[in-house]
């Protein structure tokens, strides 16, 4: 009964924070292009490593990078996160501060069978879409300037269903599964400046997605290298191709200057079509000393010149890669008499180029990452992931926007549904 509990406890809390899964992070205007910013699935303790996950396997924390990854869990795991952001916006000339938060993931997973096969769910953001830009601009064949307002907030959502099986003590694979929902809404308006009317014309248009994604993974390890304590780590991921259905709605509006609606209009309602992303892979490598030490790095190549966007995206797809390299140490995980010996500290960086073009030019982000992991208990934490970057380069990509991201987490680990010997 008690463990019924537990159960019943999660699942009302995905259930109810399913519903803020649409907060938005800090305005982007590179949320624009293609399905809007992809966010990408690594918890704290990944973030803290600039992004790594792929190889690296950790029994106190669930690996959603690499499903293969998920046998190393042996006892229930369930971990929620938050995200706090920070964006700096400038042309060169001018700027803006934009900072938000909202819910980053929720995740649970626990063994099904010990040591041979683990699943886990969780609810995370597939991509976020938030920006308002204003410029002045001037009709065909006229000299009266305009000016127009673009905005544009939501993103897709991913629910998932990971299983890591073991092969034998050196390779595992994993399936994961993920129902990808969401809305992206659009709204774009032209207000002549030398208009008295007090009124202007806007067109809203919101697409709704949903479809299946499918991630296999594979995980190569070996322990007790030169007769110690070592790991070495080899994981491989690949994304198929995903077709997206969207059901495309189109309304215009005339609205006044002061903010209400005067008429609307719905030219296409909910017609249906679909959004084509492209398969994507990753690979990783880490060393390190169980439960002391790890060192790794990831690659992941994202070739997006197939990709078919639902009828408002932008920007022009080409191919993405991002280079991803951290390290965790523990200066000891059981030493009771010490409590900063049992934090778990970590740093990394990454290079990323995304798979759209601005201006015609590859658009670049660059970080670091710093975080650590705080014990409560004997084996839950309290997880903090910092990371600073620089998306863009002035004048090639227009605007250049500097990021200060926070990735709080927490993490509790018990065992469930193990058999009693004792009443």
């Amino acid at each position: 009964m008690q463990y019924c509990k537990k159960i019943f406890l999660i699942l009302l809390f995905f259930l109810v924070t399913a519903v803020a899964a649409d907060a938005q992070v800090a305005s982007s205007p590179f949320s624009k292009f293609g399905i809007g910013d992809l966010t990408g699935t690594g918890i704290a303790q990944s973030q803290g490593m600039g992004g790594i996950g792929i190889s690296n396997p950790s029994m106190w924390y669930l690996n959603n990078l690499n499903p293969a990854l998920l046998v190393f869990n042996r006892v229930t795991v369930f971990q929620a996160g938050m995200q706090y952001e920070k964006i700096t916006e400038s042309d060169g000339t001018n700027s803006q501060k934009f900072a938000s938060g909202n819910l980053n993931y929720l995740a649970i997973a626990f063994p099904v069978k010990l040591t041979k096969w683990t699943t886990s769910i969780g609810l995370m953001p597939y991509s976020n879409v938030n920006y308002k830009l204003s410029f002045v601009d001037y009709a065909i064949g006229s000299s009266v300037p305009i000016n127009r307002l673009e905005s544009g907030s939501g993103g897709v959502n991913q629910f998932y269903w990971s299983n890591g099986v073991a092969i034998n003590k050196f390779l595992s694979v994993g399936v994961k599964a993920s129902y990808l929902f969401g809305s992206i809404v659009t709204q774009e308006s032209n207000i002549f400046s030398s208009s008295s009317v007090g009124t202007y014309a806007s067109v809203y248009v919101r697409d709704y997605f949903n479809g299946l994604n499918l991630q296999g993974g594979l995980s190569f390890h070996k322990d007790s290298l030169f007769h110690k304590n070592y790991r070495f780590n080899i994981g491989l991921v690949y994304n198929a191709n995903t077709d997206l259905h969207n059901q495309h709605t189109v309304r215009y509006e005339l609205k006044s200057t002061s903010g209400p609606t005067i008429d609307s209009s719905t030219v296409v309602k909910n017609n249906p079509s679909k959004t084509f992303i492209p398969q994507n892979f990753g690979v990783g490598m880490s060393f390190g000393k169980i439960d002391k030490w790890t060192i790794g790095g990831d690659f992941t190549y994202n070739d997006f010149r197939q990709f078919n966007g639902f009828p408002n995206s932008i920007g022009i797809p080409t191919v993405g890669y991002k280079s991803s390299i951290g390290m965790e140490i523990t200066p000891d995980a059981y030493d009771y008499t010490n409590y900063l010996n049992r934090i778990t500290y970590r740093v990394g960086g990454s290079v990323e180029r995304l798979p759209y073009l601005v201006n015609g030019n590859p658009l670049q982000d660059v970080a670091g990452t710093f975080g650590f992991s705080l014990p409560v208990g004997q084996a839950s934490t309290v997880d903090l992931g910092i990371k600073i970057g620089k998306r863009g380069v002035l004048p090639q990509s227009s605007i250049e926007e500097n990021y200060f991201r926070v990735y709080f987490g927490v993490t509790f680990n018990d065992k469930w549904f193990n058999k009693r010997k004792f009443d």
